[in-house]
């Protein structure tokens, strides 16, 4: 296999962090801007609860999502380091199995979630043509969660063995043809939520078809496997899902917890939440980039046992993100006005706006501080404790933070809540990974 090769042990990481993180950013700000874009154009038909039936289907796909990323990481940490240990045949078998338990799970996901969303979207307070216009897009978005899982696992890969320019490529096709057919079915056909759902669906097949060239015909990493590779590497990459599951599965139980509260407050208010949750990832792109940027560049240097390397790439990826945060937060607060006139947000979707650029914005260094702590924990072999991590923050940071906000401030209270747990936990996580650190410089 000589076009692979372990190339993040090399070089300065400086620069394989900016060229990755950057190869990230692209590919996934395609995707943002397009969600963005999404609640742009549903904006334009002047229908707050459409916005808010946007809301109430997120936060479920958001679940979802995060079991798909959790398998993603699995595959990141299995695949790298088996190319930084040389081991280039088991680690394509790897990914093998990986594509094959991530295309299962997400077709029992999906069908769990299916039949069950009028339920599961009533939990979360949604009523009348509020609830029908979420199940909608919900079940229509539900039936490509297979392909976004698949496709999702691909991108990983190529990330893993250094070719995060052809997973970037993948990502922008999808993203512009999504951005092309958006409008077209939601205004020429008069879909509305329902053309956006299926232009997602087109553009996401379409994402699966260019992985599978790239890996299959170009770099030649999809081979066959049997049963009992499959089970034997089944073993190794269970260690890791379980924990990281759980460790991803929080965020999302967190944002179901917050859009329950928010929506005690009024459409208008879930329509401003509606709004942000689609700001965060677009505005704050890089910190969100920057776990899978940096994954496969530990988890490399690891497999090669070039410790000081992981200690350089934890140290400048959190120099970097502080930085880049508080020039974004000055940006936000300054642009207040503007988004809220942009998006034609009216009445208490228009005060979530403004409060959360005027003061919430900051604390996305700590959010960007525990992501990155998570993906250090994962790749060095600390997925349980992420775990543990991430589920305490959302027990004992996310929840009761936010009800007392709620309680006595309102849904400004429960922006401000959020944040506040934020700061806590990952103060607590970064420290646990530089005390790693010294035990791995040490042996």
């Amino acid at each position: 296999m000589t076009s692979l090769t372990a190339r993040f042990t090399q070089g300065n990481v400086s620069e394989h962090i900016i060229k990755m993180a950057l190869t990230n950013v692209i590919g996934l700000s395609v995707f943002f801007i397009v969600d963005l874009i999404d609640i742009y154009f549903i904006s334009l038909l002047n229908q707050p609860l459409l916005l808010s039936a946007i809301a109430y289907a997120a936060a479920i796909l958001f679940f979802t999502t995060s079991i798909t990323i959790a398998m993603m990481i699995a595959n990141s940490v299995v695949v790298a380091r088996m190319i930084g240990q040389q081991q280039y045949q088991q680690a394509k078998q790897a990914a093998m199995t990986c594509y094959i338990m991530t295309f299962t799970i997400s077709v029992l996901v999906s069908l769990l979630v299916f039949y069950n969303s009028n339920t599961l979207l009533a939990l979360l307070g949604a009523k009348g043509s509020e609830l029908q216009a979420a199940k909608e897009y919900l079940q229509i978005t539900l039936i490509a969660f297979p392909i976004t899982a698949l496709s999702m696992q691909m991108n990983a890969t190529l990330r893993a063995i250094g070719k995060a320019k052809l997973g970037m490529y993948c990502t922008v096709t999808a993203g512009f043809m999504n951005i092309v057919l958006d409008p077209i079915f939601i205004f020429h056909f008069e879909f509305d939520l329902k053309g956006a759902a299926l232009a997602s669906l087109i553009a996401k097949s379409t994402m699966l078809l260019l992985a599978i060239y790239y890996l299959l015909i170009k770099i030649k990493f999809i081979t066959k496997i049997n049963f009992t590779d499959i089970k034997k590497h089944t073993r190794f990459v269970l260690k890791i899902v379980i924990p990281v599951s759980l460790t991803q599965i929080a965020t999302p139980l967190s944002q179901l917890y917050i859009t329950y509260q928010i929506g005690q407050f009024g459409a208008s208010y879930v329509a401003g939440w509606a709004i942000i949750s689609r700001l965060i990832p677009v505005v704050f792109m890089m910190l969100f980039a920057m776990p899978g940027a940096i994954g496969p560049i530990i988890s490399q240097n690891l497999g090669a046992t070039q410790f000081k390397r992981v200690r350089k790439t934890l140290n400048q990826s959190l120099n970097f993100i502080v930085k880049y945060v508080f020039v974004l937060a000055l940006g936000l607060s300054l642009l207040q006005e503007y988004l809220v006139t942009l998006f034609n947000a009216q009445d208490g979707a228009a005060i979530m706006i403004r409060f959360f650029c005027q003061y919430v914005t900051i604390s996305f260094i700590f959010v960007a501080m525990n992501l990155v702590a998570m993906s250090f924990l994962n790749n060095v072999g600390y997925p349980k404790l992420a775990s543990m991590l991430n589920l305490a923050k959302m027990f004992l940071g996310t929840i009761p933070f936010v009800s007392i906000g709620a309680y006595y401030y309102g849904p400004q209270g429960i922006l401000m809540g959020q944040a506040l747990g934020s700061v806590v936990f990952a103060l607590i996580a970064i420290m646990l990974c530089y005390q790693i650190l010294r035990k791995l410089d040490y042996n």
